[in-house]
């Protein structure tokens, strides 16, 4: 009994000092912790494509009773239910191949900062973006990979990668069409892909893509159903279009404006065009209200309307005025919109020849903040100066 009290004794401080041993030191125990957070993380995910791998090879007769709904659904072609587990297929886990994966990760390191060096071809484009429209950005290694971005930053780099390949697709062939249908279709949550879609669909003059465009002119993001709108309105649509171009030109997005103007086909609804252009007149926007009077100017000396032509230059000069009571042009949330609205007015200026608008213009070459418009507004000065009798 004296004899194990003994033992006893002497063990546990050993036992003591062994366990202080093993025990790592304060500071370690986070960054060991994320580690093998870490690894068990790998660890379940190669795990999970490893049983995706088994889970295809496997024949059906040999399904476990437990297999996943998803399984049931794309093993039965008449379930109603099927299509709506396809349509979810991006949010799984690695959709891609490991071939494929090497591929985002060689061109989509460097597509955003040179994306013309590797897309030589239509072919090369089309091979990347079936790629991409696989997965998302959640769940391809190359952005799922950049732990230190935010989500949303992850969403950007992901979108633009694939917009650009879009924008190197040919929509006059027929795959390149497909392609481009087929962002349209399924990548509703990435604006810059979904608004190179929409604009490149226009070139194709293919009308059976306006239901799918009626669709995504109802996105919430501005770019998007700028170009879809233009997109209907070329395609003959002008139904849908005008609405939402007119909204937006009402907004600020002068573009929309451009689009009725440059797009006004047939006699049918040409005049309900022209009447767009002259609501923009009446909107608070002096971008809006400046190119509308251009595009009006041009219309009456082709002979298309009849309007008073003096009527254009009171609104110039009031707009021209507005302006130039700011102390500064800052910078709106559609760009330097002051400042274009200015070069609008000054080129409007220059197509009527009055004489009215020298003061203007003087004016706007004098404002501290007139930069580029400074050599324009005394370019057009001297040029209405050199009219001499022929101005109004």
């Amino acid at each position: 009994m004296k004899k194990k009290l003994f033992l006893a004794m002497v063990l546990l401080p050993v036992l003591i000092l062994s366990c202080q041993k093993v025990q790592p030191p304060e500071g370690k125990k986070d960054g060991q912790a994320r580690k093998e957070g870490a690894m068990q993380a790998e660890s379940v995910e190669q795990k999970t494509e490893d049983q995706s791998k088994r889970e295809v090879q496997r024949p059906v007769s040999q399904e476990p009773k437990g297999q996943s709904e998803l399984q049931v659904q794309l093993s039965n072609p008449q379930d109603p239910k099927r299509e709506k587990k396809e349509v979810s297929l991006a949010s799984q886990p690695n959709p891609l191949t490991e071939d494929e994966q090497k591929l985002v990760d060689k061109i989509g390191k460097n597509i955003l900062i040179a994306p013309s060096e590797y897309f030589d071809s239509q072919e090369d484009a089309a091979q990347y973006l079936k790629v991409l429209l696989k997965g998302d950005h959640r769940n391809i290694r190359l952005y799922k990979g950049y732990e230190a971005l935010r989500e949303d930053e992850r969403k950007q780099d992901y979108d633009e990668a694939m917009s650009k390949a879009v924008m190197s697709l040919n929509p006059n062939t027929k795959e390149g069409l497909q392609l481009i249908i087929e962002v349209l279709k399924t990548k509703r949550d990435y604006p810059m892909s979904l608004s190179e879609g929409a604009k490149a669909v226009k070139v194709s003059q293919d009308k059976s893509v306006i239901p799918l465009l009626r669709q995504v002119v109802k996105s919430p993001s501005l770019k998007v159903r700028l170009e879809a709108g233009g997109s209907l309105l070329a395609l003959g649509d002008a139904e849908t279009a005008l609405p939402v171009l007119d909204e937006l030109t009402k907004e600020g997005a002068t573009s929309a404006l451009g689009f009725i103007y440059h797009d006004m086909k047939g006699k049918k609804w040409e005049q309900r065009g022209i009447e767009s252009i002259r609501k923009a007149l009446t909107y608070d926007n002096n971008e809006s209200k400046a190119l509308a009077a251009l595009f009006l100017i041009g219309l009456t000396q082709k002979g298309v309307i009849k309007e008073d032509t003096r009527r254009f230059e009171d609104i110039l000069i009031k707009i021209s005025e507005d302006i130039l009571n700011k102390k500064t042009w800052p910078i709106s949330s559609h760009g330097y919109s002051d400042h274009r609205a200015l070069e609008t007015v000054i080129l409007a200026f220059g197509e009527l020849e009055s004489k009215r608008a020298i003061p203007v213009l003087r004016r706007i070459s004098e404002h501290p903040d007139a930069s580029y418009l400074k050599r324009r507004a005394e370019e057009t000065v001297k040029y209405l100066s050199k009219q001499g009798g022929n101005l109004k």
